[in-house]
């Protein structure tokens, strides 16, 4: 019977688990904290964001909004330095995507590696193809959290992940192989897509398009990550079709209620990890 891997019940659990913790650093007179810069009015980042400061007030994490609602680019950054240079804040986190006009680049790499609980730097994803330690984007790291807690292994799995954005298809194929974990990268428009997908054992698939993988194209028994958010006449469907797919696998992630909810509990294991290091 295929696993669901369920992302509310997980990312529950290991919220639990990390107020536990918070309250461990507390006793030893460390506030984990977390600053969350916010640019610009766009509405759904706003509600994003006030969606982490509520989550890690839950766990005990400080959170701290820092809204810029217009700002240069030399303003963002100085802010972002100031944040990162401040030995109380744990982790710095910048809300994406930045408004035009604002260079992505150069306010990230204003992040010191330590604070960037988010995994978005540069920096991080070279610390991801060595090997060294540094905090995974959090779509990453909410796959890799997400698998672990429902003990899928697959680190001896042949992983096949369709997409190649900067925020999960190359961190991810990065952190896999730095752990030498076999790989296989294929764009979503690929000629071939079906013949790469049918190989993988892990299959990853993050292509922003409504059911671009359908039961035909997944091997029997695989482990399906599906990383899709494809809004329609106001339901959300994944890039996998579930229902068919669901027949054919041997765990996967629905959508919504996979992927999604490990994502800020995820940021908050960052952040308090980083407490941890630097108490």
């Amino acid at each position: 019977m295929v696993v669901i891997l369920d992302g509310r019940e997980a990312s529950a659990q290991l919220l639990g688990e990390l107020k536990g913790r918070v309250e461990a650093l507390k006793a030893r007179g460390v506030v984990p904290s977390l600053a969350l810069i916010l640019v610009g009015e766009d509405e759904g980042s706003r509600r994003y964001v006030r969606m982490k400061a509520r989550r890690c007030k839950k766990v005990g994490v400080e959170a701290t909004i820092h809204h810029l609602p217009e700002a240069s680019t030399e303003e963002v950054v100085s802010l972002v330095e100031r944040l990162g240079g401040d030995p109380s804040i744990h982790g710095v986190m910048v809300q994406l995507p930045l408004p035009e006009g604002v260079d992505e680049d150069r306010a990230l790499a204003a992040l010191p590696p330590e604070k960037d609980v988010d995994g978005l730097t540069n920096e991080t994803l070279g610390r991801l193809l060595r090997g060294e330690r540094c905090y995974p984007p959090a779509g990453v790291g909410a796959i890799l959290v997400l698998l672990e807690r429902y003990d899928v292994g697959y680190e001896d799995k042949h992983w096949v992940v369709v997409g190649l954005s900067d925020i999960v298809g190359k961190p991810l194929a990065a952190l896999l192989m730095s752990r030498g974990i076999s790989v296989t990268c294929v764009a979503p428009d690929h000629p071939r897509l079906g013949d790469y997908t049918r190989m993988g054992e892990v299959l990853v698939v993050d292509v922003g398009r409504k059911w671009a993988v359908t039961a035909e194209m997944v091997r029997p028994g695989a482990v399906v990550v599906d990383n899709g958010n494809n809004y329609e006449e106001g339901k959300v469907y994944g890039d996998v079709d579930f229902e068919a797919v669901r027949g054919v696998a041997s765990a996967i992630t629905p959508v919504p209620g996979g992927v999604g909810p490990m994502l800020i509990a995820n940021l908050i294991k960052n952040t308090v990890e980083a407490a941890e290091a630097s108490a």
